[in-house]
């Protein structure tokens, strides 16, 4: 554009110093000259203004785009840290209710143990030796050695069965020291239990019966087998004095 205007100025020049000189006119002539060039200047001046405008506006435009990309990022970031917070969050209050939870399921079963009065496995089984045969009790070793039953682990036991070997009749009445214990009892009554009916199956299948009925109970800290024809009986009157 510049280069037009300059190239129309000298064109317009040219013409002026023709139009002079045919006329015969020097200080005319020297007149025009001065005033075109001065137009050439006054052009070029305005052609740079115009530059320096087009510059400047694309430089405005660049700081702009570089603004908001600046802008799109900060926002960006801001989301990633308010998704990354929320989810922290989420999960901590997850983690807070499980271990809530874990902890009233534990202290439940805590106060229903304890709300179960202790009583003597002895003074609960003085109650049913009437519905029995005769019965011997057996030692700690002996529920060691044959069971795997630990009597200290224990509060109080009674492990009694019939004198007559070709009997089922047995009451085990243990009372656990802690909640804790309980699942480990149930499971070593569970073997006495399979053990008599090994025993029994293939020789007395009247006394088998009588076994194959039976089943380890829970009650508090208390878990209790009863192996005997007046089971029922005697079970109501175990789970009436534990209460």
């Amino acid at each position: 554009m510049k280069r037009h205007i300059i190239l129309t100025t000298a064109a317009i020049l040219a013409v002026s110093a023709i139009t002079l000189n045919g006329c015969g006119s020097s200080s005319k002539t020297n007149a025009v000259t001065t005033a075109a060039v001065e137009t050439t200047a006054a052009a070029e001046e305005t052609t740079e203004k115009a530059t320096e405008e087009t510059t400047t506006a694309a430089e405005t435009e660049e700081e702009t785009t570089a603004a908001a990309e600046e802008t799109t990022a900060a926002a960006e970031e801001s989301s990633e840290e308010e998704t990354t917070t929320a989810a922290e969050e989420t999960t901590k209050e997850e983690t807070t209710a499980e271990e809530t939870t874990k902890e009233e399921t534990t202290t439940a079963a805590e106060t229903t143990a304890a709300q179960v009065a202790s009583v003597a496995p002895s003074d609960i089984y003085n109650k049913v030796t009437g519905l029995l045969p005769g019965m011997v009790t057996v030692d700690a070793n002996y529920i060691s050695n044959y069971y795997g039953i630990d009597a200290s682990q224990l509060e109080g036991y009674v492990f009694a069965m019939a004198e007559d070997v070709t009997k089922a009749d047995t009451v085990a009445i243990l009372e656990a020291k802690d909640a804790a214990s309980v699942s480990t009892l149930v499971g070593q009554l569970s073997a006495v239990q399979q053990q008599k009916a090994q025993e029994l199956q293939d020789y007395m299948p009247e006394q088998y019966q009588i076994v194959a009925a039976s089943a380890v109970k829970t009650l508090g800290k208390y878990v209790y087998l009863v192996m005997s024809s007046n089971s029922a009986a005697i079970e109501q009157t175990i789970a009436s004095s534990i209460g």
